[in-house]
């Protein structure tokens, strides 16, 4: 079709509208334009209309001439815009889409702007409610509205808040914001482009090697490091890795043995044990995080090595130099055990364990000479879990060590070989326990009536507060993930050189375990307890608001008056676990906070209040028991007048 006549008479009609109404009539233009366009008035009943209008224009009884050649205007404009067309010479191409499915289902979240407005400006400045907000609704992190500020917060000011928004996004691994990272990445930039390494690493892996190897070239100080190191990904890069280690020199280099640590290659293997042969301590410390298998392998010959020089230490004679050396080349042996496993893996702990005397004998030589802080290391935390429960281990034991460092292995690495070695050795040693009860998991065993046996100790027949412990600092390295919908084996990294641990798990029995929780709280089993809440079973839900609940209404409070410790108080901490379960009963919490602060004035029961789980309704009643006890005397709060509080709860009603 032909639509000329339809665009030149919206040119005249326009004109008109600039020369005046009073003109219409004698306006030989327009009348000659739409001579031309009557012809279409048959193609349409929308063209048939616009001839209607314009024919009226032209005629000299018309009352409303404005109102009318706006119509015309309008809807002319209106039927253009429908025939609009654009055409290019060429083929038609598909879009080249920068990520899966998977991942563009996720890039737009049913919420409304106001809604991430608060989580944009937190992103912008220093976190603020960036924290809260992750935490209740981490699905609004995928939206495409809020990924360029996640990326503009890489390199906020302030460095802490950078790092945590570094970790999340890791956690995520999603593809969609590959293009906004590689966008202006410098390569001779600072801690914000090392974090921005970070995340590619964990979304894209192997996939980015390109990116890695290209940027490499200019790539300087920490950014090198963390480019180095990220060519783990890819087993092409043996060869140039392998040639790093010898050009690097520093930090760079530690990269560069790190990263080869990882890859599945003789060379690589042999290359460490010709190294060792120069350098025992500083291969140790490149294979504390090694992945591959043959770094068991040699971290088995190297256990050899070590446990030789420790029995050759002659208990009168040795020098206090040779002690200290072989004291920490023990624990350097010790941290590259860690996440090893298949039969070499074991073999080193059998090995330390056949050992034990003369380990033993070097232990209490070193604490009786030296320093007692060096008892503690022997914990050798790698990994914290979501809840962060620790059994306080004795210090300078170095068996309770030994048990610590098999259970997080099993975390990071659930060989079937570690597994067995876990349930062996708890049947000689309690201090194996932790391990043993990370197997039980791992299998998705209904082991609930299991870990009540393992409480009761043999000597007294009673529950051992020590067990306890040991079992959930295992018991705490799974949690619900939210966003997935499913069990996760999730533990975040304690040292620079170990890399966190995210992934899912299968978990049958959730109900039977949640249950087992539950007969035994303390607020080391609230921390665990609220991870494990499956927050799509209702019925579940409903079993631990209760029991938090509860809890609230029995355990003392640990807040103070002022409103920055309110945050991080204990009944804060049980309301939260109370609205991640969609708990609505708040009866006798507000009561329960002011008998316990009597001192509280009207403002500081107010920002309390408003915090409590339950609709509106639900806690200005709340408000009116605790004016009520005021008024009558149950209630001794002589700074806290009802009134004030009833006039601030009141304008909070209405405006909510």
């Amino acid at each position: 079709m032909d639509t000329t006549p339809i665009n030149e008479l919206r040119e005249r009609l326009r004109a008109a509208a600039m020369a005046g109404t009073s003109l219409l009539a004698e306006d030989f233009r327009l009348k000659r334009t739409y001579e031309a366009f009557k012809p279409l008035e048959a193609a349409s009943p929308v063209f048939a209309k616009v001839g209607q209008l314009t024919e009226r224009l032209l005629s000299n009884d018309i009352l409303n001439p404005q109102g009318l050649l706006l119509e015309a205007v309008s809807l002319t404009d209106a039927v253009i815009c429908t025939l609009g067309a654009v055409d290019i010479k060429g083929e038609v191409t598909p879009i080249e889409i920068f990520e899966s499915e998977e991942t563009a289902a996720g890039m737009i979240v049913n919420a409304p702007y106001s809604v991430l407005k608060e989580l944009l400006e937190g992103l912008q400045g220093a976190g603020g409610s960036s924290y809260r907000i992750r935490e209740e609704h981490p699905e609004l992190f995928r939206d495409y509205r809020v990924k360029c500020a996640l990326v503009q917060a890489l390199g906020a000011s302030y460095a802490e808040f950078a790092n945590d928004v570094t970790k999340w996004l890791c956690e995520d691994r999603d593809k969609s914001i590959l293009p906004l990272l590689y966008q202006n990445f410098d390569p001779a930039g600072k801690r914000e482009m090392v974090r921005r390494v970070e995340v590619i690493e964990a979304a894209a892996g192997a996939d980015a090697n390109d990116f890695y190897i290209k940027m490499l070239d200019t790539a300087q100080k920490e950014v090198r490091q963390a480019l180095i190191f990220a060519l783990r990904h890819h087993q092409d890069n043996v060869p140039l890795l392998l040639e790093l280690t010898k050009k690097e020199r520093g930090k760079n280099k530690d990269a560069a043995f790190k990263a080869l640590a990882n890859m599945e290659d003789v060379r690589a293997a042999a290359y460490f044990r010709e190294y060792a042969e120069r350098n025992l301590k500083a291969v140790l410390g490149y294979l504390v995080d090694a992945s591959s298998n043959w770094a068991a392998e040699v971290v088995e010959e190297l256990c050899d090595r070590v446990l030789e020089q420790i029995e050759k230490i002659d208990e009168d004679s040795a020098a206090d130099k040779e002690q200290s050396d072989v004291f920490y080349l023990l624990h350097d042996m010790m941290r590259a055990l860690y996440g090893k496993g298949g039969a070499h893996g074991c073999e080193c702990y059998r090995k330390l364990l056949k050992h034990l005397p003369a380990v033993n004998a070097l232990f209490e030589k070193r604490k009786k000479q030296h320093n007692p802080v060096e008892k503690i290391m022997w914990r050798l935390d790698f990994l914290q879990s979501l809840a962060n429960v620790q059994y306080l281990y004795p210090m300078g034991k170095f068996i309770s060590g030994l048990g610590l460092l098999l259970m997080q292995s099993l975390v990071v690495n659930p060989d079937a070989d570690l597994q067995a070695l876990a349930l062996e050795l708890y049947q000689a040693d309690a201090y194996f326990l932790p391990a043993a009860v990370m197997t039980k998991l791992l299998n998705d065993e209904d082991c609930a009536d299991w870990l009540e046996a393992q409480l009761i100790d043999q000597r007294t027949s009673k529950i051992a507060e020590k067990r306890m412990r040991m079992i959930l600092e295992a018991v705490g390295f799974i949690c619900w993930d939210k966003l997935k919908g499913a069990y996760e084996l999730f533990g975040s990294s304690r040292n620079s050189d170990i890399l966190s641990v995210r992934r899912e798990i299968q978990v049958s029995h959730a109900a039977n375990m949640l249950q087992w929780l539950m007969r035994h709280p303390s607020h080391d089993t609230d921390a665990v307890l609220v991870n494990w809440v499956p927050l799509n079973d209702k019925v579940l839900c409903m079993e631990a608001g209760a029991y938090f609940y509860q809890r609230a209404l029995t355990n003392k409070d640990t807040d103070s008056m002022y409103l920055i410790n309110w945050d991080s108080s204990y009944s804060m901490y049980l309301i939260n676990c109370m609205k991640d379960c969609n708990w609505n009963v708040c009866k006798g919490l507000g009561v329960k906070f002011v008998k316990e602060h009597l001192s509280f004035n009207a403002n500081n029961v107010y920002v309390r209040l408003i915090r409590l789980p339950g609709d509106k309704d639900a806690i200005m009643e709340e408000m009116r028991e605790i004016c009520t006890m005021v008024r009558s005397g149950a209630l001794k709060a002589d700074r806290l007048k009802p009134e004030e509080l009833e006039a601030s709860m009141e304008d909070w009603y209405r405006r909510n």
